[in-house]
This record gives structure tokens, sequence and C-alpha cells, in this order.
């Protein structure tokens, strides 16, 4: 019996561990680069669309980053390899450093991280009230808002945990920097929405409804396409 647990405790130090870490490492350039390359291959217009959000959402934060230099006598933080954000490249290409600055308020991976999760999950409820009509007739369609909020959330936790026990940032810088981020992913995509539609957050492809009034009551259809 010790020896499996031996052997179980030697998988989660060398394997486990290190995996995780390094994934969250890669955060937030891995989501950047991912969603650049489908929305490249696939030709997806919401994919598109959201490497641009990402971009806006990185500069926004070095005009953030710019302000608090102003205010701040030495605002570049230097972080250590185990904080450094990224996929590690001999090139050592980041956005943080590249888009993102690298100030100590607010943190740019963590800034940016809240950033995505809030404008993916406000996507995600846009399109609530045509998941309730598929819903009716297919059940697992009701799932998709509860299960986005709940692993995105857990994800962000992850992620946040992880850099403060790593001493990466302070619990404040920590919280600031998220509740900052998310503010600008909903301000970022109120108006994506507003320019370009609702087409252009519709990441799971569902119809779009149009909203009819037959005999008093509402009746939802498809929208024609243009």
């Amino acid at each position: 019996m010790s020896s499996y647990f031996e052997r179980l405790r030697s998988i989660l130090s060398d394997t486990f561990m290190p995996t995780t870490q390094e994934f969250l490492r890669a955060l937030p350039d891995s989501i950047f680069l991912g969603t650049g390359f489908f929305a490249l291959v696939t030709q997806n217009f919401p994919l598109g669309v959201l490497v641009l959000a990402i971009a806006e959402m990185a500069m926004i934060q070095r005009v953030l980053g710019s302000l608090v230099g102003i205010v701040q006598e030495n605002p570049i933080k230097s972080y250590s390899n185990k904080c450094s954000a990224g996929i590690p490249s001999p090139y050592q290409l980041s956005l943080v450093g590249t888009l993102l600055s690298e100030v100590t308020f607010p943190s740019g991976p963590v800034f940016l991280l809240a950033a995505v999760i809030m404008y993916c999950v406000s996507s995600t409820f846009n399109f609530q009230q045509e998941l309730e009509e598929l819903g009716k007739t297919e059940p697992e369609w009701n799932t998709r808002i509860p299960l986005a909020t709940t692993f995105s959330a857990l994800l962000f936790i992850l992620y946040v945990l992880w850099r403060y026990m790593s001493n990466c940032e302070d619990m404040f810088t920590l919280l600031g920097s998220s509740l900052l981020g998310a503010s600008v992913g909903f301000i970022v995509y109120i108006l994506h929405v507003y320019l370009f539609g609702r087409d252009s957050v519709n990441f799971l492809g569902i119809p779009l409804l149009a909203d009819r009034a037959a005999n008093g009551t509402p009746l939802y259809v498809c929208a024609k396409q243009e």
C-alpha cells in the first residue's frame, strides 16, 4: 500500500505539478496564439473578433501602466523565471513586454486573463434566450452557461492562487488587476456587440432568434441571414 502512495506522490510531484505550472505560465499567450491560429485556419468570425479584443485589452493595460508610471517612481515589475508569463522560447516572445506593460499594477497576465474570461462569459450570457429555447428540445443546451461560468471561474481562481503562492504579486495587486481586467473585458464586449453585432460574439454558432408577435404572445423564430 505504501508503494502505491509513493508512486502516486512521485507522479504528482514529478509530472502533474510541473505540467500544471507550465500550463499556467503559458497564459495568456496560449489563449492569444491558439485563438489566432484557429481563427486563421477556420476563418471563424467570432474568433477573429476575439483576437482583436485581446489586442485591444492588452493595449488598454499598457495605457493604464503608463498612467501608473506617472505617479509611481519605479513602476516596472521584475518577474522571476517562475512568474514570467509566456510560452518558453529562446526568442523570449511574449505578450508581456510586447503588448502588455511590465508594471507593478495592473498585473499584465492577471488583467488580460480576467478581461478575456469576462468577455467570453458575457458573450455566452448574450445568448441565454436562444439557449433556453434550444434547451426545450435538447436539455444539454441548458448546461452551457453554468458550465462556462463555473469552469472559467475555477481556472481564474487557480491562476490567481498560483501567482499568489509563487510570490509573483501581492493579494491587493491580484484583486485590483482582476477587477480592472474584468471591467475592461466587459466594456470591450459591449463595444464589439455594438460595432459588429451579436454574430461577432457567437462562439457557439447558435442560430439567432428574432422576436416576432403572434396573437399578442412573443414568438421566436430563426432570424433570416442576409
